[in-house]
């Protein structure tokens, strides 16, 4: 990546409590392209000193303190939201920002086995996250991002265990997907919506419609939903698949050619019109987009290729102004690295170059916010999980103090 001039650099990190991105002392930092760290991530009380000297034998996870994983960030009002769960007993928690530098902690609740996934920002600025708690889909609603409140939702039954994968706000009230099914085996799809974020309804089960599927992602596109999911049992998908919907309870699957032997994990209304998924092939060899004009004919393009060398997918993208950026990762052995793209049109994509800000660190979600964008993760995996928040700064913003 590009380096910044010695002055600029530390002024920066000392004024922002940061460390910093590199970049060329010629040019200034690219959005999407250059990352920075922030260091101010208020960490969960899950210390050793808390637990009795046998507990590391047992949960090796927490070696050291304050771990967790954020697993969604989304920007509300001006002010930065995320959410994730923390070990060892995995807890939800929320982290909030008026700044994008400093991030402090909100402990959901304490149920073990409680994995928030998805969020979202509906109007009046209401926040809704979704996720499971053990077997069952629940949602949470909050107005401030610090203070949320759990909400049980129905299912259909059938099924040993039920989650919430996705969430859309809606003209209205939300929209959620997800799946049916074992842990590690099939899934079938399933959908549910709600006025409020509280109050909820499961769609009625489409045996066809919703078969071997889990939904990835959810986006409102005109008068019309749309969404994407993976097909095939959980430990070994198949492919990918979409559907579409004028009321979001009768859907109309979509098994296009371009979703074959891929994997679509999320997916946006593209600034420059239509949409846009991101992903990667069936062996996450290949970070791969797709584009539609209307959610019922897709086609995909290559934005990063590294063959049998190593892994390399996309696991979120988001729209800056009129330019899109994505996240994801490469892996070459156990350990991992954030990797990023951009695009002005969904086609064409530019990769962030490695770097030692980006090694061990996984990213989960992007989002507009601070200066530029905002994308949160974990460092450390598969063994530990540090909480990371990772910041681009718009044109010049980086030399700011």
């Amino acid at each position: 990546m590009r380096r910044l001039a010695v002055v600029a650099l530390f002024a920066w990190a000392i004024g922002c409590q940061a460390i910093p991105p590199t970049a060329s002392p010629s040019k200034p930092p690219v959005l999407g392209i250059d990352w920075g760290r922030t260091l101010g991530i208020e960490r969960p009380p899950n210390f050793e000193g808390t637990l009795p000297p046998s507990f590391n034998s047992v949960h090796p996870i927490l070696r050291f303190p304050g771990q967790a994983i954020l697993s969604d960030v989304t920007d509300t009002d001006g002010k930065l939201v995320a959410i994730g769960y923390v070990p060892p007993d995995w807890t939800p928690a929320a982290w909030t920002s008026s700044n994008s530098l400093d991030w402090a902690y909100h402990q959901i609740d304490t149920t073990a086995f409680t994995f928030p996934v998805a969020l979202t920002s509906g109007s009046p600025g209401g926040l809704v996250a979704v996720g499971r708690r053990m077997y069952d889909p629940v949602a949470w609603t909050s107005s401030d991002g610090a203070s949320w409140a759990l909400h049980t939702v129905p299912v259909l039954g059938g099924a040993r265990a039920e989650r919430m994968t996705s969430v859309a706000a809606t003209n209205d009230g939300y929209l959620a997907g997800g799946s049916a099914g074992p842990e590690l085996f099939e899934r079938h799809a399933r959908f549910w919506t709600s006025r409020d974020g509280v109050t909820w309804e499961p769609v009625a089960d489409d045996a066809t419609a919703f078969a071997d599927a889990e939904v990835t992602a959810i986006t409102t596109f005109g008068n019309t939903f749309v969404a994407v999911g993976v097909l095939g049992p959980a430990q070994h998908h198949t492919g990918g698949v979409a559907w579409t919907s004028s009321d979001g309870k009768t859907w109309t699957r979509i098994d296009d050619p371009a979703f074959e032997d891929a994997l679509p994990a999320s997916m946006i209304v593209a600034p420059f019109g239509g949409l846009l998924a991101v992903g990667s092939d069936i062996e996450k060899k290949a970070a791969l987009a797709w584009l539609s004009p209307d959610g019922e004919h897709w086609k995909k393009f290559v934005a990063g290729d590294y063959g049998d060398r190593r892994n390399l997918w996309m696991t979120d993208v988001a729209a800056i102004g009129d330019r899109v950026i994505a996240v994801g990762t490469s892996q070459a052995t156990q350990r991992a690295s954030a990797t990023s793209w951009i695009s002005a049109d969904g086609m064409a994509w530019e990769q962030a170059h490695t770097a030692p800000i980006l090694e061990q660190v996984e990213l989960y979600a992007v989002s507009q916010g601070g200066p530029g964008a905002v994308s949160v993760g974990a460092f450390g995996g598969p063994d530990s999980a540090i909480p990371t928040v990772l910041l681009t700064p718009g044109s010049g913003d980086l030399k700011k103090p």
